[in-house]
Protein backbone atom coordinates (compact mmCIF):
# COMPACT_ATOMS: atom_id res chain seq x y z
CA UNK A 1 0.00 0.00 0.00
CA UNK A 2 1.01 3.51 -0.64
CA UNK A 3 2.24 5.32 2.22
CA UNK A 4 2.13 9.29 1.80
CA UNK A 5 4.21 9.72 4.95
CA UNK A 6 7.06 7.38 3.93
CA UNK A 7 7.07 8.73 0.68
CA UNK A 8 7.44 12.52 1.86
CA UNK A 9 10.36 11.10 4.03
CA UNK A 10 12.16 9.32 1.19
CA UNK A 11 11.57 12.44 -1.22
CA UNK A 12 12.71 14.79 1.58
CA UNK A 13 15.90 12.58 2.14
CA UNK A 14 16.71 12.50 -1.28
CA UNK A 15 16.28 16.28 -1.51
CA UNK A 16 18.90 16.06 1.07
CA UNK A 17 21.28 13.98 -0.35
CA UNK A 18 21.47 15.87 -3.74
CA UNK A 19 21.71 19.42 -2.39
CA UNK A 20 24.74 17.98 0.19
CA UNK A 21 26.15 16.60 -2.84
CA UNK A 22 26.03 20.45 -4.58
CA UNK A 23 27.36 21.93 -2.00
CA UNK A 24 29.92 19.37 -1.37
CA UNK A 25 31.15 19.12 -5.19
CA UNK A 26 34.48 21.10 -5.79
CA UNK A 27 35.19 23.96 -8.02
CA UNK A 28 38.30 24.99 -9.14
CA UNK A 29 39.62 28.71 -10.42
CA UNK A 30 42.47 29.61 -12.76
CA UNK A 31 44.77 32.07 -11.68
CA UNK A 32 44.78 35.07 -14.36
CA UNK A 33 47.79 36.20 -13.89
CA UNK A 34 49.46 34.10 -17.15
CA UNK A 35 46.92 33.89 -19.60
CA UNK A 36 47.37 32.41 -22.73
CA UNK A 37 50.24 32.64 -25.13
CA UNK A 38 50.27 33.47 -28.72
CA UNK A 39 52.81 31.64 -30.45
CA UNK A 40 52.28 33.80 -33.63
CA UNK A 41 53.94 36.24 -31.62
CA UNK A 42 56.93 34.18 -31.17
CA UNK A 43 60.13 34.63 -33.15
CA UNK A 44 60.65 32.16 -35.42
CA UNK A 45 64.01 31.31 -37.49
CA UNK A 46 63.79 30.60 -41.16
CA UNK A 47 65.59 28.05 -40.58
CA UNK A 48 64.29 26.08 -37.25
CA UNK A 49 66.14 22.77 -35.65
CA UNK A 50 65.47 19.80 -34.49
CA UNK A 51 65.36 19.40 -30.25
CA UNK A 52 64.73 16.57 -28.14
CA UNK A 53 61.88 17.21 -25.96
CA UNK A 54 62.42 15.76 -22.15
CA UNK A 55 58.90 16.09 -19.73
CA UNK A 56 58.79 14.90 -16.08
CA UNK A 57 55.77 15.37 -13.55
CA UNK A 58 56.42 16.13 -10.25
CA UNK A 59 53.97 15.99 -6.91
CA UNK A 60 56.06 17.94 -4.06
CA UNK A 61 59.46 17.12 -6.05
CA UNK A 62 59.11 13.67 -6.61
CA UNK A 63 58.90 12.14 -10.19
CA UNK A 64 55.04 11.12 -10.42
CA UNK A 65 55.23 8.35 -13.29
CA UNK A 66 51.00 8.24 -13.90
CA UNK A 67 50.65 12.22 -14.53
CA UNK A 68 54.42 12.29 -16.56
CA UNK A 69 52.59 10.09 -19.11
CA UNK A 70 49.15 12.03 -19.37
CA UNK A 71 51.37 15.64 -19.83
CA UNK A 72 53.98 14.58 -22.16
CA UNK A 73 51.78 14.54 -25.12
CA UNK A 74 50.13 17.50 -24.40
CA UNK A 75 53.78 19.26 -23.94
CA UNK A 76 54.94 17.96 -27.59
CA UNK A 77 51.80 19.14 -29.24
CA UNK A 78 52.69 22.61 -27.43
CA UNK A 79 55.62 22.64 -28.62
CA UNK A 80 55.34 21.56 -31.67
CA UNK A 81 52.94 23.73 -32.35
CA UNK A 82 55.53 26.79 -30.68
CA UNK A 83 56.65 26.72 -34.61
CA UNK A 84 60.07 27.00 -32.73
CA UNK A 85 61.52 23.69 -34.04
CA UNK A 86 61.48 21.95 -37.27
CA UNK A 87 61.15 18.61 -35.19
CA UNK A 88 60.39 17.58 -31.45
CA UNK A 89 61.72 14.30 -30.78
CA UNK A 90 61.88 12.45 -27.82
CA UNK A 91 64.97 10.67 -29.08
CA UNK A 92 68.22 12.56 -29.34
CA UNK A 93 68.83 14.97 -32.31
CA UNK A 94 72.36 14.96 -34.31
CA UNK A 95 72.60 18.54 -32.82
CA UNK A 96 72.35 17.26 -28.84
CA UNK A 97 69.98 20.67 -28.97
CA UNK A 98 67.67 19.56 -25.92
CA UNK A 99 64.09 21.12 -24.29
CA UNK A 100 63.76 19.63 -20.76
CA UNK A 101 60.48 20.94 -19.27
CA UNK A 102 59.54 19.76 -15.97
CA UNK A 103 56.38 20.88 -13.78
CA UNK A 104 55.74 20.50 -10.00
CA UNK A 105 52.79 20.27 -8.11
CA UNK A 106 52.83 21.81 -5.00
CA UNK A 107 50.13 22.18 -2.31
CA UNK A 108 50.52 26.05 -0.58
CA UNK A 109 47.62 25.10 1.40
CA UNK A 110 48.91 23.84 5.22
CA UNK A 111 46.63 20.97 6.79
CA UNK A 112 44.58 20.20 3.51
CA UNK A 113 43.23 17.04 4.67
CA UNK A 114 42.44 18.54 7.53
CA UNK A 115 40.17 20.88 6.14
CA UNK A 116 38.61 18.46 4.14
CA UNK A 117 37.22 16.59 6.81
CA UNK A 118 35.84 19.59 8.23
CA UNK A 119 34.10 20.50 6.02
CA UNK A 120 32.48 16.77 5.71
CA UNK A 121 31.72 16.69 9.75
CA UNK A 122 29.78 20.61 8.34
CA UNK A 123 27.79 18.99 5.22
CA UNK A 124 29.51 21.86 3.31
CA UNK A 125 28.14 24.56 5.65
CA UNK A 126 31.73 25.67 6.80
CA UNK A 127 33.59 26.01 3.32
CA UNK A 128 37.14 25.91 2.55
CA UNK A 129 39.32 26.65 -0.56
CA UNK A 130 42.48 25.64 -0.86
CA UNK A 131 45.35 26.54 -3.17
CA UNK A 132 47.83 24.17 -5.38
CA UNK A 133 51.00 25.32 -6.87
CA UNK A 134 52.40 24.54 -10.02
CA UNK A 135 56.32 25.46 -11.12
CA UNK A 136 57.45 25.10 -14.92
CA UNK A 137 61.10 24.49 -14.96
CA UNK A 138 62.00 24.93 -18.61
CA UNK A 139 66.24 24.41 -19.81
CA UNK A 140 67.38 24.79 -23.14
CA UNK A 141 70.65 23.28 -23.95
CA UNK A 142 72.48 23.71 -27.15
CA UNK A 143 75.69 22.41 -27.30
CA UNK A 144 78.85 24.85 -27.09
CA UNK A 145 76.59 27.13 -25.10
CA UNK A 146 75.03 27.98 -21.91
CA UNK A 147 71.93 26.48 -20.85
CA UNK A 148 68.69 28.49 -20.03
CA UNK A 149 66.46 27.56 -17.54
CA UNK A 150 63.09 29.60 -16.62
CA UNK A 151 61.12 29.37 -14.11
CA UNK A 152 57.02 29.67 -14.13
CA UNK A 153 54.61 29.66 -11.36
CA UNK A 154 50.98 28.98 -11.33
CA UNK A 155 47.88 27.87 -9.24
CA UNK A 156 44.68 26.64 -8.99
CA UNK A 157 42.41 27.64 -6.24
CA UNK A 158 40.00 24.92 -5.36
CA UNK A 159 36.73 25.50 -2.97
CA UNK A 160 34.18 22.97 -1.57
CA UNK A 161 31.28 23.70 0.39
CA UNK A 162 30.24 27.03 0.78
CA UNK A 163 33.48 29.09 -0.12
CA UNK A 164 33.32 31.36 -2.59
CA UNK A 165 36.27 31.73 -5.19
CA UNK A 166 38.35 34.50 -6.29
CA UNK A 167 36.75 37.18 -7.38
CA UNK A 168 36.39 37.21 -11.16
CA UNK A 169 37.45 34.00 -11.53
CA UNK A 170 35.00 31.56 -14.06
CA UNK A 171 34.65 27.91 -11.78
CA UNK A 172 35.55 25.32 -13.54
CA UNK A 173 36.17 21.18 -13.35
CA UNK A 174 39.23 20.49 -11.96
CA UNK A 175 40.55 18.44 -14.75
CA UNK A 176 39.67 21.58 -17.20
CA UNK A 177 41.54 23.77 -14.64
CA UNK A 178 44.51 21.35 -14.55
CA UNK A 179 44.73 21.50 -18.58
CA UNK A 180 44.26 25.10 -18.54
CA UNK A 181 47.14 24.92 -16.01
CA UNK A 182 49.11 23.25 -18.34
CA UNK A 183 49.11 25.01 -21.28
CA UNK A 184 49.46 28.70 -19.92
CA UNK A 185 52.62 27.19 -17.99
CA UNK A 186 54.26 25.14 -21.29
CA UNK A 187 53.19 28.32 -23.46
CA UNK A 188 54.21 31.04 -20.98
CA UNK A 189 58.03 29.32 -20.88
CA UNK A 190 58.30 28.98 -24.14
CA UNK A 191 57.96 32.69 -24.51
CA UNK A 192 60.06 33.55 -21.94
CA UNK A 193 62.85 31.46 -23.25
CA UNK A 194 62.73 32.46 -26.95
CA UNK A 195 63.39 36.16 -25.32
CA UNK A 196 65.77 35.62 -23.76
CA UNK A 197 67.78 33.18 -26.09
CA UNK A 198 68.35 32.36 -29.73
CA UNK A 199 66.41 29.20 -29.62
CA UNK A 200 65.47 29.00 -32.92
CA UNK A 201 68.82 30.06 -34.45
Amino acid sequence: MFNAKRAAILIGAASLVLSLSACMTPHSYVDAKLGETDYATLKKSATPQPVQLLVEFQTKGVPNARATDYVRSHVYEQVAQSGLFSQVSYSPVPSGRKLSISINNVPLTDNVAAKGFGVGLTFGLAGTMITDGYECTASYIEPGHDAVTKVVKHAIYSTIGHASGPDGLKPMPLQQASDTVLRQVVGKSLEQLDLSTDIAQ
